[in-house]
């Protein structure tokens, strides 16, 4: 499935166009729909952050959508908070998304905004996707994803080149 093309701000206040704007090869995106959810999307930052320092290829960022109308924010709201709280609130990687949450749910596939939503991309499509916390098993999957794709890649460049070995 191809990752719906939104728009949204970076912490910075730079608007990005997703998923063309994201870095990474293999980019995860952690989504959340309320507040209250942020603690959930902390069980994925220290590891997802492990993961960007042993893979260059990987990126990763925390999505939160926020219900829109006719797709604006007022310029003093980040997700409903003060652009202070928000930063205080949410991490460097954060892309807040005003969307028609119902409709941008739909396009995604997931049902409801009861949980939070992991998704990996490779070139704007969704290869992977999980729902809750960052659990052992779903740890170790995404990294044998990452470890997988960086081989596969590795040897596709090593047997590109004409009379070079590999050692």
């Amino acid at each position: 499935m191809k990752f719906p093309t939104v728009t949204g701000r970076d912490t910075a206040g730079r608007q990005l166009t997703l998923p063309a704007d994201l870095d990474g090869e293999q980019t995860l995106l952690v989504l959340s729909f309320h507040q209250r959810q942020r603690s959930l999307v902390t069980s994925w930052r220290q590891f997802a952050s492990e993961l960007c320092d042993r893979f260059e290829h990987f990126a990763y960022y925390e999505l939160v959508a926020v219900g829109s109308r006719h797709g604006m924010l007022p310029p003093s709201t980040v997700g409903g908070m003060s652009p202070t709280n928000a930063r205080q609130h949410v991490h460097e990687n954060t892309i807040v998304l005003s969307v028609d949450k119902q409709a941008f749910r739909r396009r995604l596939g997931v049902l409801g905004e009861e949980t939070i939503y992991a998704f990996l991309l490779e070139d704007g499509r969704v290869v992977r996707q999980a729902a809750g916390v960052l659990t052992p098993s779903t740890g170790q999957a995404l990294e044998a994803l990452l470890e997988a794709y960086r081989d596969a890649k590795g040897r596709s460049n090593g047997s590109t080149s004409a009379g070079e070995s590999s050692s």
